[in-house]
């Protein structure tokens, strides 16, 4: 099967080309077949690429929720991301690069007979996995755009301009695929899937349950995400979610653990370290808040950051200094980002445990399942000792971080509410994933972040709440272009998506 990409509509599908080209088309240095289980594995791999890289041209969510600054070139930190066409390349890696793979690999499943118990069972379970992650790919791309090509994208023959889906419409289909998705994984649990070409849980009969967990977990996040608009639904979503099951510990943490070799190496290795470039330091923002928390600053903060040579001078009673965000920094100037990140096997991560805990804690204050503050705290608490076992702290330092008058949730004292508690925390454990902050941030308006003065004097008064849409599909698909931007109230980058409700 030869491979052609063809770009329409800025959605770029791979196709078979027909069996009426002449040998002289065919290279035979490249292979002419693939197969669905590296179609899958591809797939994977660039889902979490562009969720943890670094590079502006690809992904700026650690500058959006102000958990990273820039040095020499601040343009992405003064929220300009049409220079480098950041929402182009992010809208195409997802489109071309993840859902047309998965599509193929579909279909090649699909077009599989299977006759025995078994091989129905794994070929069950592929159809469910390739689903999971197309499900998981539409809704960063609803949660970064708003309205987005969907029931039409991926059939380039019938729709070569797809028309935009309402965003909510789109969120709900979403539940209802990873619920029968998850039903698949429990009935089919002591089969295999994609066995080692599963580059996440690596496919083995374990790892369906895995699969479910993390199924159960993307089911609260969107049902959360969901509930300032549609509170009964999104409550029926997630009390079901959390009794099937999500994530259960650290341990069933969805990571991507990368390799040594050159092309498979962590993302964030090729762009601090490889490019022997110091483009970033962490923002003062953040490294102010989790230095005034407690008194010399939050445990992790040894682990986020770094005071190398040369050692930055530190503001009285501080223990880290942050570059100044939405300006240029000199790199010597700043405390640094953390060594640890510089491993080319440092993990990507798409879910994990605290995370999870975070979002339930937000629920149980919302009444979207039972047990109140009380319930809430139980969750906080455990977001917060997750993320400190998770970066290598102990469950002593979690406690005695917990007892601070500050981060204590139901003391009162401290003056913030569920609120900000819940914001500011979850905002310190979403280190190193951008993305996820910044929904966060979207959904609570907590942490509080204010736009630099740079940005305030180009008119851009608020931190951004999604991307702008594709410059290219502006042109070729100009006419549903512009209905989505009038039905979302305007392509701009405070234009809020549908669940973004205060």
């Amino acid at each position: 099967m030869k491979k052609i990409i063809i770009s329409l509509s800025f959605i770029s599908i791979l196709f078979s080309c027909s069996s009426d080209l002449t040998d002289e088309n065919v290279d035979p240095k490249k292979p002419a077949i693939t197969r669905s289980e590296y179609l899958f594995s591809n797939a994977q791999k660039k889902i979490v690429d562009q969720m943890v890289s670094t590079s502006v041209n690809y992904n700026v969510f650690r500058l959006f929720a102000q958990q990273w600054a820039e040095t020499t070139y601040p343009s992405e930190s003064q929220y300009d991301i049409k220079s480098r066409k950041i929402p182009d390349n992010h809208f195409v890696v997802f489109y071309r690069d993840v859902l047309a793979d998965l599509k193929e690999a579909k279909g090649m499943i699909t077009s599989q007979t299977a006759i025995t118990d078994s091989e129905i069972a794994v070929k069950e379970n592929k159809l469910a996995l390739i689903d999971v992650m197309e499900v998981y790919s539409y809704s960063i791309l609803v949660d970064t755009f708003g309205n987005i090509p969907y029931s039409q994208a991926g059939d380039i023959v019938k729709y070569p301009l797809p028309s935009y889906d309402d965003a909510k419409t789109i969120y709900k289909d979403l539940i209802e695929r990873l619920v029968k998705d998850e039903i698949i994984f429990k009935k089919n649990a002591s089969s295999p899937n994609f066995g080692n070409a599963d580059i996440i849980y690596f496919g083995n009969a374990a790892s369906n349950l895995k699969w479910a967990k993390f199924v159960n977990s993307l089911v609260i996040r969107l049902a959360v995400n969901i509930s300032d608009v549609e509170p009964a639904y999104a409550a029926t979503q997630i009390q079901k979610a959390l009794a099937n099951g999500p994530l259960a510990s650290n341990a069933d943490n969805t990571k991507l653990v990368y390799l040594t070799t050159t092309g498979n190496q962590n993302p964030l290795y090729t762009d601090l370290v490889a490019s022997k470039r110091t483009d970033f330091v962490p923002a003062e923002p953040f490294v102010a808040a989790m230095d005034a928390i407690v008194p010399g600053g939050d445990p992790r903060m040894v682990k986020y950051f770094v005071n190398d040579t040369p050692v930055p001078t530190l503001p009285p009673g501080r223990t880290f200094v942050g570059g100044t965000y939405g300006e240029a920094n000199i790199y010597a100037s700043s405390s640094h980002i953390t060594k640890t990140f510089n491993s080319e096997t440092y993990p990507g991560t798409l879910f994990d445990y605290a995370e999870l805990q975070f979002l339930l804690a937000e629920a149980s204050e919302k009444n979207l399942i039972p047990g109140g503050s009380a319930q809430a705290k139980k969750y906080y608490d455990a977001g917060i000792t997750a993320s400190m076992l998770d970066w290598g702290l102990t469950q002593a330092d979690a406690t005695a971080y917990l007892a601070k008058p500050k981060v204590d949730y139901l003391n009162v004292q401290s003056g913030a509410n569920w609120k900000e508690k819940i914001g500011n925390q979850a905002w310190f454990a979403l280190y190193n994933r951008g993305f996820e902050a910044w929904t966060s941030y979207r959904r609570l308006d907590f942490p509080v972040l204010k736009a630099p003065k740079s940005a305030i004097e180009k008119n851009i008064l608020t931190v951004p709440v999604r991307y702008t849409y594709s410059g290219k599909e502006q042109l070729v698909n100009e006419t549903n272009y512009r209905k989505a931007a009038n039905d979302i109230g305007g392509d701009k980058l405070d234009t809020k998506l549908f669940w973004d409700k205060y």
